[in-house]
């Protein structure tokens, strides 16, 4: 029988191992859980007032990176009189990559008025760790502001920090004043950063960010690791052997053929082997690599079929025989699928040769 697994969504991350320490605005579930305990939060408290904001501590300096991109370190000299974004993400959590919009329209738009955004990349992969793999994501990304390579999470630890993406905007004095993890919340966020710099009522605003999750409130699969190390029913590690599963319901994930399974992922031993889900969501990306690093191509299909050319991810590509194809290499966020709107489908991934490493399903 396939080994399979089941999570729960979420439209932020986690750090593994973590408990949640905040007052939390959402925690949504379903089905049991095989991943980290994925909390949902949204805003602290409710509705905020962004003329009468509380005064929090003083943001912490900024200590321990392994490296800085986009310019020399962030200093405490370089901060002083300014209203700072800061902005904790990881190049593989879509949910971040889906807030870099909202982030880049801010910078663009304020930075002129006193607004300095610093971004804080804090790893959840060992492959996030490197230096080089976090530059390439950043400059594909269109990421222009001062980036901490966090690699060790120093400066997260330092803010006490449990999310991804996470937001803190500190006033001209240092002191932090309003805190958003997850997605969503961009209007209010951009009132705060409005209301610390004194811009006017009357001052345009950022440009309109392009949409990012039309599916918020519709209940979709979550988030789903095919590691070892997260959540309450783990899939097992070591190698193993099923068959396939048949048809499957969302959120259920199956490792068809031979896998071994490490803590942050699984890797084929054979060619032909398979991942099968049932999805229920508009859009279903995969954090791969692969083994030996050299390219490994993935043969999808959608429902037992190729995937037609509208549904077809960033990430697909049609080969001259009919079939629809990923090829993986670099250890990042491939996009599968994208449809009109939230549906139900199964989708499968086929390995063509051993040696793909699949770590973590996001959906959106």
């Amino acid at each position: 029988m396939a080994q399979t697994s089941k999570t729960r969504r979420s439209n932020s991350r986690i750090r593994p191992g973590y408990f949640v320490a905040t007052v939390l605005v959402a925690l949504l579930a379903i089905g049991a859980v095989v991943v980290a305990a994925i909390a949902s939060p949204s805003t602290i408290g409710s509705k905020v007032d962004a003329a009468n904001l509380p005064v929090g501590p003083e943001a912490p300096p900024l200590i321990g990176a392994k490296a800085w991109l986009n310019g020399p370190p962030v200093t405490a000299t370089q901060t002083r009189g300014k209203v700072v974004l800061y902005d904790f993400w990881t190049y593989s959590c879509v949910n971040c990559v889906r807030t870099l919009p909202h982030v880049r329209a801010w910078y663009d738009r304020y930075k002129a008025d006193g607004l300095e955004v610093v971004g804080i990349h804090s790893p959840e992969f060992q492959f996030e760790k490197s230096t080089g793999n976090v530059q390439e994501a950043a400059t594909k990304l269109g990421v222009t502001w001062p980036v901490a390579v966090d690699s060790n999470l120093s400066i997260w630890d330092a803010f006490k920090n449990q999310y991804w993406p996470a937001k803190y905007i500190t006033d001209r004095q240092g002191h932090i004043r309003y805190t958003h993890f997850g997605e969503g919340n961009y209007d209010e966020a951009e009132d705060v950063i409005r209301s610390l710099l004194g811009v006017k009522k009357s001052a345009p605003r950022a440009g309109a960010a392009p949409s990012t999750d039309a599916t918020v409130g519709v209940q979709i699969n979550p988030e789903t690791y095919l590691g070892s190390s997260h959540g309450a029913q783990p899939i097992q590690a070591g190698t193993h052997s099923a068959g396939d599963p048949g048809t499957l319901a969302a959120p259920d994930v199956a490792l068809v053929g031979t896998w071994t399974t490490d803590p942050e992922y699984s890797t084929n031993e054979n060619a032909g082997a398979s991942i099968v889900v049932g999805v229920q969501a508009r859009e279903a990306n995969l954090v791969m690599t692969t083994k030996g690093g050299g390219p490994i191509d993935v043969d999808v299909e959608l429902d037992g079929k190729p995937v037609p050319a509208p549904d077809r991810g960033a990430s697909l590509h049609l080969t001259p025989d009919g079939r629809t194809v990923m090829t993986v290499q670099a250890s990042d966020l491939y996009r599968i699928i994208r449809l009109p709107g939230v549906e139900q489908h199964q989708l499968r991934l086929t390995a063509t040769q051993p040696g793909l490493r699949a770590y973590a399903f996001t959906f959106g």
